[in-house]
């Protein structure tokens, strides 16, 4: 017997099925490089450490085989806001982005983009911490000062670089080091950028846009479109057609408040009522910060299609002191945006913005600020003070579609999308359809929730009420980035009648309008186009539903500048019909991502096929 187990020992030995005896490679040692491979000039000596700013990995110059393994550094960060920085096992990522301060994993075998915590539960600025990436069997677990951050399965038998990488952020590193199976390393190209180039040319962007306000050159400059584009505006409003023209821009912003957009609007009677958003922009990093000032929802109203507006009318001001500030003036949506050190639990579990008209003549707004309601068509408003506080609602925050819709039986109607919110800020999208309804005039909601197929990620439904049944156009969210066809009825358990349509995108699909054209007996969807900044017009025949094969009928308006760096929009959901006039109102907005953006009026003509002659280059 015993030789039997000593011929089996020998058996697995010489096979190599045991593995190598854990080495240990002293990467940077006492502030010095012993084993590194790091951007040549970017990476200077300092007190006990070795210090870099910008965009500069330095690796280890031996990778990791199979087995058990631990990666020990010692390191610190200079600032959390406005930076990031990340520690890199091949192409997967662990580390924080300052702007919204969270940590995150990001990655091929890390759950890409997953928010993990907030970096003030572990980092202090400028104080040296010591992190500990450890594997043991197949878990792979995150350590900082003792304190495990986060856990997953990492089943890789060979990790080509590891290292560390400042992100605009500046790097000291005392100690690295790895222990384990090593094996030769494969390097990535290094990098040496000390800022992205677009960031310099989207600032330098902005700020010739900016010095244009008060001149002529102004609108021009929002909308930068190319002449041909502008000519085919004057003629096609010549014919009737169409025309283009500005809602509200911001000539005299308050603060840094200078971006207008997700506009969205609705009917009663002649008036056309529209809200939207004053704010500092998409990205604090190049729009400023946001102030008692800042304001989700801006109300305007029209009395001659569009043609004149109200002045601007902050929807807050009906609101008390107690119930404005809320946890602070920044909603509770956005504070990991735009307020990051507020932790205040309290606030509106409401995001965006939606509107619509009740039986009896009232308007409803449902914002990011709470619910609201006019009885004198947009005159004067009363906030509902109840609806959607974080008290009175338990579940996911609402991020809502911009339709509400008062149905005969069932009353108000919101249509929306759950998002899951972990460490203050969202995560995920539930694989579901959200309907709320309120039976008291806004007053308060109960939710519904219709089950959606794994594959669609909803987002923003803009719903209409057509032969009986619900019909909605949905943001199927990336990696899909197209736009999903749905038709249910209230009280569904689940929606089986849902398929991708042809209107899709390579980046970020955007919030479109659905309609059923009285004219042409179809449907029609005016859908944003974000890869090349354009507005388009799609339509279906109720008849051909099932087959999901929107017809192109044309394209309505194009920019020439791009897509995030230097250009932001369009959001065309929102759209409203004027039957009395055959038209419809397209609200989008266009301008830079950082601001100034303004809020423009598209009117098409409701006689598609003329519109469509016309558009034929």
């Amino acid at each position: 017997m015993i030789s039997r187990i000593l011929y089996i020992a020998f058996m697995v030995l010489s096979s190599g099925a045991m593995s190598s005896p854990a080495a240990e490679l002293a990467v940077i040692a006492k502030g010095r490089m012993k084993a590194a491979t790091a951007v040549n000039g970017k990476w200077e000596p300092g007190e006990k450490c070795i210090v870099s700013t910008g965009t500069h990995y330095l690796f280890a110059d031996r990778g990791i085989g199979a087995g058990d393994f631990k990666v020990r550094a010692r390191l610190s960060l200079d600032a959390l806001n406005g930076s990031a920085a990340a520690f890199v096992l091949d192409n997967n990522k662990f580390g924080f982005e300052g702007s919204h301060r969270r940590m995150f994993v990001q990655g091929p075998k890390f759950a890409d983009g997953l928010t993990i915590a907030e970096p003030e539960d572990f980092i202090t600025p400028d104080q040296p911490f010591d992190l500990l990436v450890s594997r043991i069997g197949k878990s792979l677990t995150f350590h900082i000062d003792g304190k495990k951050v986060w856990e997953t399965e990492f089943d890789v038998n060979e990790i080509k670089s590891v290292g560390l990488r400042p992100w605009r952020a500046t790097m000291r590193i005392y100690e690295f080091s790895v222990e384990g199976n090593l094996i030769a390393a494969s390097l990535p190209e290094l990098t040496a950028v000390s800022r992205p180039v677009s960031w310099a040319a989207s600032l330098a962007e902005r700020r010739r846009i900016k010095a244009t306000v008060g001149t002529d050159e102004f609108e021009r400059e929002l909308l930068s479109a190319a002449p041909e584009q502008m000519n085919l505006l004057v003629a096609a409003k010549k014919a009737g057609l169409m025309e283009l023209a500005p809602v509200h821009l911001p000539t005299s912003p308050k603060g840094d408040n200078d971006h207008y957009g997700w506009p969205v609007a609705t009917m009663i009677g002649n008036t056309i009522i529209v809200v939207h958003r004053s704010m500092p922009g998409h990205n604090p990093r190049v729009s400023g910060s946001s102030d008692a000032d800042t304001t989700y929802s801006t109300i305007l109203r029209s009395n001659d299609s569009g043609k004149t507006w109200s002045e601007p009318y902050d929807i807050r001001d009906c609101m008390t002191e107690h119930d404005r500030n809320r946890g602070g003036s920044v909603p509770l949506c956005h504070r990991f945006k735009f307020d990051p050190d507020n932790r205040s639990p309290l606030g509106y579990k409401l995001h965006l913005n939606a509107i619509g008209t009740t039986r009896d003549g009232a308007v409803i707004v449902v914002s990011d600020h709470g619910v609201f309601r006019s009885d004198d068509q947009g005159k004067t408003w009363r906030h509902l003070r109840l609806a959607f506080r974080e008290d009175r609602h338990d579940g996911h925050f609402v991020y809502v579609g911009p339709r509400i819709i008062n149905h005969p039986k069932h009353g108000l109607l919101l249509f929306a999308h759950h998002t899951v919110y972990r460490f203050r800020r969202p995560v995920d999208i539930v694989r579901e359809l959200a309907v709320y309804r309120s039976r008291d005039g806004g007053e308060s909601w109960e939710r519904t929730t219709l089950k959606l197929p794994r594959w669609c990620k909803p987002a923003e439904p803009d719903a209409i009420f057509h032969d009986g049944r619900f019909v909605a156009i949905v943001r199927n969210q990336a990696p899909a980035n197209t736009l999903a066809q749905m038709r249910f009825r209230f009280g569904d358990a689940e929606i089986a009648d849902v398929a991708n349509t042809p209107m899709k995108t390579k980046v970020s699909v955007d919030t479109s309008a659905i309609c059923f054209n009285p004219v042409t007996s179809r449907y029609e969807v005016v859908q944003s186009k974000r890869d090349d900044m354009s507005i388009h017009l799609y339509s279906l025949a109720p008849e051909d539903w099932n087959a999901a094969e929107w017809r192109h009928e044309g394209r309505l308006f194009q920019r020439e500048a791009g897509f995030y760096n230097v250009a932001d929009g369009f959001h065309t959901g929102g759209a409203v019909i004027d039957h009395e006039k055959n038209v419809q109102h397209i609200f989008f907005y266009s301008g830079h991502p950082g601001g100034p953006a303004g809020v423009f009026r598209l009117t098409r003509t409701l006689d598609t096929p003329k519109l469509v002659h016309f558009l034929k280059p």
